[in-house]
């Protein structure tokens, strides 16, 4: 039943994209921006201070500054429902404040988070991948998405509080649980001491290394990054971060490989800032960021290839995917991510307290860009190889009934 033309667009795609990615010329990293030798005093001028107060005795918030505390805490729950809120927040804060580029990093990497948690219970992966894995494949992505935008999130308020009253009000980040390193960074940039790259720099660096500590680091986590179905979905490319635009074959991205690597992790987040601020791709990304309310299904971007409504499989396996598209009449599922996940993560936030080397932050405080091969062909060829495991699966399954 499996004709050599059925497999063509395997045999042909999936070696290609290997070789591909072998090339070392695409492997190749240059360094964008680097911190300069004044811009490291600043800084540790900053924490040192921030080190004398945190020292020192306590003082009590003022009463005008308890109700901004107040309101920027019922702020951030409000937001931190699910990946859907928190996605949406990210791109609201940038529109009205465009000059913190981050917030829209945070915007399509936590729109590829909620694709990723989707995929888990789409077309392919419930057949693939032990139920248990899922299962916490999702809490893990639900956890460090409801995080980081914990950690983030009030930053970004008192930044807008600041920017209206043109006073500094980032001396309340410990309210919020706030690492002292990302809150003396806002000082340097707030001053207008530094308006470089400094400020997106150092919020990747903050909140992969948040997220190391209160996440990446548990026993539990440990354990499931070791496991072998992590490895083969890391195999697969399922942990491929991906920018929309059109036409759709130009997307950009990168592949989220070695995700307990936290230099690696930082090295990614360097390496989709420098991709998505691109001035050829950042307007055609951000018009789709706002055409498109996020919901989590891969149908957002790609309606003619992936649908949000499910229907019964065909009793024997089928071919969906041609090269770069599925075949005619065919989709694949991709639900809305309200629709499938209903649990999410409400805390314990626990407190950033990452922050106990300096000369460690100091050395990845760099901007680099690597470039990469065709990003949507890699998104295909996962997708491929995904299908190829699925198929196999479901023969093997119907094999054994006979």
């Amino acid at each position: 039943m499996i004709t050599s033309k059925r497999l063509f667009t395997k045999l042909t795609l999936l070696p290609f994209e290997m070789v591909l990615n072998a090339i070392p010329f695409f492997h190749r990293e240059k360094v964008v921006w680097e911190l300069s030798e004044v811009q490291k005093t600043l800084l540790q001028d900053e924490w040192k201070r921030i080190k004398r107060r945190s020292d020192g005795v306590k003082i009590n918030v003022q009463s005008h500054n308890k109700e901004l505390v107040q309101r920027i805490r019922s702020e951030t729950k409000r937001n931190n429902k699910n990946n859907i809120t928190r996605t949406a927040a990210y791109l609201a804060f940038y529109n009205q404040h465009p000059e913190i580029t981050w917030s829209f990093l945070a915007h399509m990497v936590s729109r590829n988070a909620g694709y990723f948690m989707s995929d888990l219970k789409g077309e392919y992966l419930p057949h693939i991948l032990q139920e248990t894995f899922v299962e916490k494949l999702y809490d893990m992505l639900e956890k460090g998405n409801s995080l980081i935008f914990e950690d983030a999130y009030p930053q970004l308020l008192l930044y807008e509080e600041s920017k209206k009253t043109g006073i500094s009000l980032f001396h309340l980040s410990h309210h919020f649980n706030v690492s002292p390193f990302i809150e003396g960074v806002w000082e340097v940039y707030f001053r207008r001491e530094d308006r470089s790259f400094l400020l997106p720099v150092a919020q990747i660096i903050n909140e992969q290394s948040h997220i190391e500590k209160a996440l990446v680091q548990t026993k539990e986590y440990k354990q499931l990054l070791e496991s072998i179905t992590y490895r083969l979905q890391e195999w697969l490319k399922l942990s491929q971060i991906l920018f929309p635009t059109w036409p759709l074959k130009r997307s950009i991205g990168r592949n989220m490989n070695h995700f307990k690597n936290l230099d690696e992790r930082i090295r990614l987040g360097q390496n989709l800032y420098s991709a998505l601020f691109q001035p050829q791709f950042l307007t055609k990304i951000h018009r789709f960021a706002n055409t498109f309310s996020h919901t989590g299904s891969r149908c957002d971007y790609d309606h003619d290839s992936f649908t949000a409504y499910y229907s019964p499989p065909d009793k024997f396996p089928k071919e969906k995917l041609s090269f770069f598209k599925t075949k005619k009449t065919k989709k694949i599922y991709s639900p809305f991510l309200l629709d499938v996940w209903k649990h999410t993560f409400h805390g314990p936030h626990p407190f950033s307290d990452w922050f106990d080397d300096e000369e460690y932050v100091i050395k990845m405080m760099k901007l680099v860009d690597r470039r990469s091969p065709s990003t949507w062909m890699a998104y295909w060829s996962g997708l491929h190889k995904i299908e190829s495991v699925f198929l196999v699966n479901r023969f093997y399954q119907l094999l054994k009934k006979k």
